[in-house]
């Protein structure tokens, strides 16, 4: 898991956080290890799809193969869970086709839907610490979750060739 947490920055909260991740997760540490896979595996694809940086194969196959399906928290919201990774799949792909078309208005679209997947965390938050306790958590993870800003993700896609 250590090569995982130095793989995952997109969805990985600062030293500084106010809010402690297991505590996302209502001191779940199978729904915390959940929450780094999923990270890991968004990570990879994205490094996929973009070409960017290197992916561990290996590694990506054995989170989705053997490690997710096998995590006690993952097996108790699998059902209501794949309903979000669908969103999540096809929010993401969308998001890389709406990047080539250098409209404003897609290119902001396309932020928000890269991170569908954030969608997952939320359940879990929710469904862990109860509708109240969960937004409080999400409104401190947030801006940890989504690091990017809409304002530089917009200008860097404007500017590709």
């Amino acid at each position: 898991m250590a090569s995982m947490a130095r793989s995952a920055t997109m969805l990985e909260p600062s030293k500084n956080s106010p809010v402690d991740r297991l505590q996302w997760f209502a001191g779940d540490r199978d729904a915390l290890e959940l929450y780094e896979r999923l990270v890991f595996i968004a990570h990879a694809w994205d490094d996929l799809i973009d070409q960017d940086k290197p992916v561990n194969v290996n590694e990506l196959m054995g989170n989705l193969l053997l490690h997710l399906p096998s995590n006690p928290c993952y097996r108790r919201f699998e059902f209501e869970m794949r309903t979000l990774f669908w969103t999540g799949i096809v929010g993401y792909m969308a998001a890389n086709l709406m990047e080539k078309s250098k409209d404003d208005h897609k290119l902001e679209l396309a932020h928000y839907l890269r991170y569908s997947v954030i969608n997952v965390v939320c359940f879990l938050i929710a469904a862990l610490n109860g509708l109240e306790r969960g937004a409080e958590i999400l409104a401190e993870a947030a801006p940890m979750l989504v690091p990017e800003r809409l304002a530089d993700y917009v200008k860097e896609h404007s500017n590709e060739d």
